[in-house]
């Protein structure tokens, strides 16, 4: 039984929290106050930080880098909005119910986070992965709780082929982030606005590794939304069909290339393509210089970033009120 003292202590810390809450709207953003409890594990997607980058890019005066560190997600990935976005609104469409299970193709980020969520949520899950998948990536899957099937395909075409049949045989739902609008909506509710709100809506641009184009989609709406100025910008691989996409201004030429329907090109307003040699380089200069560890994908992102700093012009930088450059990391592997 709780004593009245200790009673009284936890109503008052309580009433402060609601009360710092309660004068968010004063200061214009919302105030990190501390939830020191949670209801299931599943509420910790989302509401990442924004990291300065102190040393990375200093030599670029009234320019300021912000990391969206989307691997502090509990998978470790932003995939974990992803999926989570899509299972909430399989549910409320009634493509899954209680009792069905999920099929994915892959081994990827967005496998992880399906699964895991899968597991919190109890649907079971079974993952068709190809041949060449190493034995440490099935060995992560099946530990978060996927039964994973190694197939003698690696034509992604042949995966979704034999899924569609695995989830015909257990009227299972197949997930497929590259068309589902769930994707970039979620991101256009809560990652866009996170970042308008920490940084008081003071945003020059936002870049983004392509992915399934879901993320920078909906961020890209929603800061566009708030103020047209800002830019957003994909780095990629030169062979990505998006970065094809955006060499050319030819109507014929781009018709011909396949992009992920949730995808919006038109909000794009620059494209840079990155090396593996230079996206590993910053990797490591980002654990070196800001002693944050996080994946390959990031390094890209920096680059591209960095390069486009360069473009900034001399008007739009100052240093009391800097040019801000919004980085989004999607995952720490």
């Amino acid at each position: 039984m709780i004593d009245p003292i200790s009673k009284g202590i936890d109503d008052l810390g309580n009433s402060l929290l609601q009360a710092l809450n309660n004068v968010q709207g004063i200061f214009g953003k919302e105030l990190s106050v501390a939830k020191p409890i949670v209801d299931n594990v599943l509420q910790l997607i989302g509401n990442t930080p924004l990291i300065r980058l102190n040393r990375i890019g200093s030599e670029n005066a009234g320019v300021q880098f912000y990391l969206k560190a989307e691997f502090l997600n509990p998978t470790g990935s932003a995939k974990d909005r992803t999926a989570f976005a899509m299972y909430l609104d399989a549910e409320k469409r009634g493509k899954l119910k209680k009792g069905m299970s999920v099929v994915l193709v892959g081994a990827g980020s967005s496998s992880v986070s399906f699964t895991w969520i899968g597991k919190v949520k109890g649907y079971p899950v079974f993952c068709l992965v190809p041949l060449q998948t190493s034995p440490e990536r099935i060995q992560l899957l099946r530990s978060y709780g996927a039964e994973v099937t190694v197939t003698n395909e690696s034509d992604l075409g042949r995966l979704s082929e034999l899924a569609e049949d695995k989830a015909k045989k257990l009227g299972g739902w197949i997930p497929d982030e590259a068309s589902n609008p769930a994707n970039p909506n979620f991101h256009f509710k809560t990652t866009g606005p996170e970042i308008w709100r920490d940084l008081q809506g003071k945003v020059g641009a936002v870049i983004s590794a392509p992915g399934s184009g879901g993320a920078i989609t909906g961020i890209g709406r929603f800061l566009k939304s708030q103020d047209r100025r800002v830019k957003v910008i994909i780095a990629g691989k030169q062979n990505s069909p998006f970065m094809e996409y955006g060499k050319t201004d030819n109507p014929k030429e781009r018709e011909r290339i396949q992009l992920p329907a949730v995808y919006d090109p038109k909000l794009i307003d620059h494209y840079f393509h990155v090396t593996k040699d230079e996206a590993l380089h910053l990797q490591a200069d980002l654990y070196e210089k800001e002693g944050i560890f996080a994946g390959l994908t990031t390094g890209t992102v920096i680059t591209g970033a960095l390069r486009f700093s360069e473009s900034i012009p001399e008007s739009e930088r100052n240093e009391r009120n800097p040019y801000n450059i919004v980085i989004l990391s999607p995952d720490r592997d």
